[in-house]
């Protein structure tokens, strides 16, 4: 049996085998072959998701593709935008991913912004987060200079 089948998902159900019910939404390459055309204005369903007071639904965008929005705490309010979904510091799969990125400290910061609490795995604590995308982050918001660049500096550099 080819694991990347289609028809194997079907086929483990049918013979009562265990099939994980993941939050991730399927996409387009889930329900359409590889030599088949997708249909013009074709989008994920999101009508069996959970919705807001305003009846948005409750997805996050993330390295996995687009998933149901899990609170991050019991009592964190979750708010929708059809868009962008919801900030990803509020979900449980956001925090993960942010503190895989960015580290313990900065994820710490960016929940305090948000007013959520940050829940830290016990295999997440003391994470560093991923060098290239904290300057990345940094640079983003406007208060890191890399040192790399000091030659570019407006002001005299006194080892030269």
């Amino acid at each position: 049996m080819d694991p990347l089948g289609y028809e194997m998902a079907s086929e483990c159900k049918s013979n009562g085998r265990f099939v994980r019910n993941l939050n991730v939404l399927p996409e387009c390459y889930h329900y359409f072959k590889d030599n088949e055309d997708i249909p013009f204005g074709w989008e994920p369903e999101l009508k069996s998701l959970p919705t807001d007071a305003e009846w948005v639904p409750l997805f996050v965008y993330t390295k996995r593709g687009l998933e149901r929005a899990i609170p991050a705490a019991p009592g964190v309010e979750l708010v929708g935008d059809i868009l962008v979904g919801v900030k990803k510091i509020t979900t449980f799969q956001g925090q993960r991913e942010i503190i895989y990125d960015l580290g313990v400290e900065i994820a710490q910061l960016e929940a305090e912004k948000a007013g959520v609490e940050l829940v830290v795995l016990p295999e997440e604590e003391g994470s560093m987060g991923i060098l290239e995308i904290k300057e990345a982050y940094r640079q983003r918001q406007g208060r890191y200079r890399n040192p790399k660049n000091d030659w570019l500096s407006e002001e005299s550099i006194e080892s030269w």
